[in-house]
């Protein structure tokens, strides 16, 4: 699977948003992961989530805090300036599909990286590779 043939993925917040809701697969593969995870420099939009995460989770609120804090230490964030070039292509890609979507797109396409995201929009342009959670865990399940 592609994922372990690239070395870097780029990251949705719905994927770190689920792995702090839940002490689940998904949040053992952000910290083990052999992949560089990377995202865009706004992905801290997470933390906009927190009150959604304190309440899903059931953790107080600065245990959330401190994970999200735990989690971005596996996860590099890339500034603009190194995906700006390439941010018309992206939008030109998924702009239409959602908006929201163009910076992970531009990031991916400037870092030579893969996406990880259970979001089907990415399904819907075809620049980069996507995986889904379930796509990783499959993947590393059996190497």
């Amino acid at each position: 699977m592609g994922v372990d043939s690239t070395n870097e993925a780029v990251i949705d917040a719905n994927v770190v948003i689920s792995a702090l809701i839940a002490d689940s697969k998904t949040r053992e593969l952000i910290v083990t992961l052999e992949p560089d995870l990377l995202t865009p420099a706004f992905v801290h939009e997470v933390e906009n989530y927190e009150d959604l995460i304190v309440e899903k989770s059931g953790m107080e609120p600065d245990r959330v805090a401190q994970f999200i804090d735990l989690l971005f230490q596996y996860i590099e964030i890339v500034p603009a300036s190194d995906f700006h070039l390439v941010i018309e292509t992206a939008e030109a890609a998924i702009g239409d599909t959602d908006p929201n979507d163009v910076l992970y797109l531009a990031c991916a396409i400037a870092s030579d990286a893969v996406i990880w995201s259970d979001d089907s929009d990415f399904d819907k342009q075809d620049l980069v590779v996507t995986y889904s959670t379930s796509d990783v865990i499959n993947s590393f399940d059996t190497l």
